[in-house]
Parts: C-alpha cells; sequence; structure tokens
C-alpha cells in the first residue's frame, strides 16, 4: 500500500485536494435549505472513490493502459450505441444508463478511452508527420463517437472532443496545409451542423447569447441570473451561505452548469482568481507530466488531457459569465455527477502513474 502511495504526484495532488475541497463547500451552499441538501455528501462519495481508483491507475505501468486502449474504445462505442436503444430518458435526452438505482453516462468516459486510443495509435507511429490516410483515420475515430454523442442529443460533450481531434495531430508534427483543412472542416461541420444537426433550442441558445435581452423571462433568465449572482460578489464576495441568489433559488441548476456562479457570489473576485489559479496550476502540472514522458503515446495523452480540461473550463466559466453560448459543460470538481467525476480521476490516475514512471526511471 505504502508503494501505491508513493506513486501519487504531491504537486498534482495537493492542487486535487483544493479543488475538491472548494467543489465541496460549493455544493454545500447550493443544496442547503433544498431537496439537493445532502448533494455535497453524494458527491464527497464520488470524490472519494475517485481518489481510490486514481490512487490504483497511479501505481500501474501506464503501458499496459495503452496496450488495453483499442479494446477500451470498441466497448466505448458499443455503449454509446447501446444507450440510444436502452438507456434512460431525462429531459428528453438519452445519454444514461440505469444500473441499481444509479446512472452512469458512457459519454463522459468515451472522451478518455478516445483520448487514450488516439495517443496509442498515432505516437506509436515512427514517422514524424501525419500522412492524409494517418489524419483521415484519426479524425475518423474522433468523429464517430461524437455523433453518437449527438444523437443523445449532447452537443457540449460532443464539442469536448475537439481538443483530441486538434492537439495530437499537431503535436505528431501536422504540416499547414491539414492545419488549414482541419480548420475549414470544422467551420463546414458547423454551418452543416447549424443547418441540419442542431435542435431548434439548441439554436435559440445562440441567439440569445447573441441578444441575451431577448428572453429574460425564459431562455435567457439562467444566464442573466448567473450574471447577477456573480456581479453581486464584489471583490470578496457575500461570504459562505451568503448569497442572495443561491440562497434564494433565483439561481438555476447551480449544483451542476452553474456551481461555479455560486462560488463567484460567495467568494467574490479574489474567490474567482483563487479558483481559476488551482485550475492553471492542475493543467501545467499535467503539462508537466507531458513534458517528462518516456514514450510519445504517454505525452499524446497528457497534452490532449490539458486541453480538455483546459476547454471543460473556458466553456463552463465562459457559459455563467454570459461570455459563451448557454451549453451545458460540467466544471471538474465543482459541478455534482457521479460519471463526470470518477473519469476525472481516471485520467489523473493514469497521468499520476506517468509522472511516477518518469521518476523512477
Amino acid at each position: 500500500m505504502k508503494e501505491r502511495f508513493r506513486a501519487l504526484d504531491p504537486r498534482l495532488l495537493w492542487v486535487l485536494l483544493a479543488l475538491i475541497a472548494l467543489g465541496t463547500l460549493t455544493l454545500y451552499s447550493a443544496g442547503r435549505n433544498t431537496v439537493q441538501a445532502t448533494i455535497w455528501l453524494k458527491q464527497s462519495v464520488w470524490n472519494l472513490l475517485g481518489l481510490s481508483l486514481m490512487l490504483l491507475l497511479a501505481s500501474m505501468d501506464p503501458r499496459r493502459i495503452f496496450r488495453y486502449s483499442f479494446v477500451a474504445y470498441l466497448l466505448g462505442l458499443a455503449a454509446l450505441a447501446a444507450v440510444l436503444v436502452v438507456g434512460k430518458k431525462i429531459g428528453g435526452s438519452t445519454r444514461w444508463f440505469s444500473i441499481a438505482g444509479q446512472t452512469f453516462q458512457p459519454s463522459e468516459l468515451m472522451k478518455w478511452v478516445t483520448l487514450l486510443y488516439l495517443s496509442q495509435r498515432l505516437g506509436s507511429r515512427n514517422a514524424d508527420t501525419v500522412g492524409r490516410l494517418e489524419l483521415v483515420g484519426a479524425i475518423g475515430l474522433v468523429v464517430f463517437p461524437m455523433l453518437l454523442i449527438e444523437r443523445q442529443p449532447d452537443l457540449g460533450m460532443a464539442l469536448s472532443f475537439l481538443p483530441i481531434l486538434l492537439i495530437i495531430p499537431l503535436m505528431k508534427g501536422l504540416r499547414a496545409r491539414w492545419i488549414v483543412a482541419l480548420v475549414l472542416l470544422v467551420l463546414a461541420g458547423g454551418f452543416g451542423a447549424w443547418k441540419f444537426a442542431l435542435k431548434p433550442y439548441q439554436k435559440q441558445r445562440v441567439m440569445i447569447f447573441l441578444d441575451p435581452s431577448s428572453d429574460l423571462k425564459k431562455k435567457g433568465y439562467q444566464v442573466n441570473q448567473s450574471k447577477i449572482a456573480i456581479g453581486s460578489g464584489g471583490l470578496i464576495g457575500k461570504g459562505f451561505t451568503s448569497g442572495s441568489q443561491t440562497q434564494l433559488n433565483f439561481l438555476p441548476v447551480k449544483t451542476t452548469d452553474f456551481a461555479f456562479s455560486v462560488w463567484a457570489e460567495e467568494r467574490g473576485f479574489l474567490g474567482v482568481l483563487l479558483a481559476l489559479g488551482l485550475f492553471g496550476l492542475l493543467m501545467s502540472r499535467i503539462l508537466d507530466a507531458a513534458r517528462a514522458a518516456h514514450t510519445n503515446p504517454e505525452a499524446y495523452f497528457c497534452a490532449g488531457a490539458a486541453g480538455i480540461f483546459g476547454l471543460h473550463l473556458l466553456v463552463n466559466v465562459g457559459m455563467v459569465a454570459g461570455a459563451l453560448p448557454n451549453k451545458g459543460m460540467v466544471l471538474p470538481f465543482f459541478s455534482a455527477g457521479g460519471s463526470s467525476t470518477l473519469s476525472f480521476f481516471l485520467a489523473l490516475g493514469l497521468i499520476m502513474g506517468i509522472l511516477h514512471r518518469s521518476r523512477v526511471k
């Protein structure tokens, strides 16, 4: 057991524990005097389970995990297809399996499995650059699960795969003309999604983002209340469990998508800087792991992981501040949720293992 604890990276661990503490305080306040009063306890159980899984993966040789990446990818695709058929429908979306009274969202884990497999696939090749067929294959491996997830529908989760699509080929040595082609492909995909794939409510979110005052009582209500909460926090915040928007229940979905608004209202600008600083340290340490990695697949995985964490941070904080459209994307260790929490811990466990291997060899 002592050997397993030695595999944990102290610098990454203390930042992670600090974020968990901030998130737990936020969820306690957000759920206070509501039907979700115990949400912080439930989330604490997920955090403890996640820490245990992280410890297990950190003590394993990362090369063993990468060897099973293709099998994991196939199983993940099967789960995404199965959830469309037998999954539990909640709020108009079919994203979850219901198991023993608990729900599991396979797409949360699938983005990390896709990153794992693509890192192994591209990282094990000897060529210094990405060839045409290799690029097309990499795009297909990422886009296919994105399309299955969009069918649920869950556009925000599908978009969380974008760092995988961009970062790993760039690290591999993508030629300039292919970068242009990828950008054009993304633009064409966005236009096609707007014309043929996006649901009316998804288009409405974009239009309300462009003009928030057009629907303050309905679709624009969430972001408007979030902006009020953040603004009322001022420099040092209103204090723990003292935010009026939070405690009077004006702030919607405050234990998930808008959990960061609760923190900002109670801790103010300085508290926001503290949280963002911790996330910055987390991503910096993950990039340290990428630089210290002994193999290309390990380096690619760490770089892609930093991109995924960064995207979640950018989209969630940008959304609650009204700087980005209202598209649900969880904030790691702040937003409640078992599937997302475990998937983040599993990724960090592999990163811890990569850091440990770089120190001992």
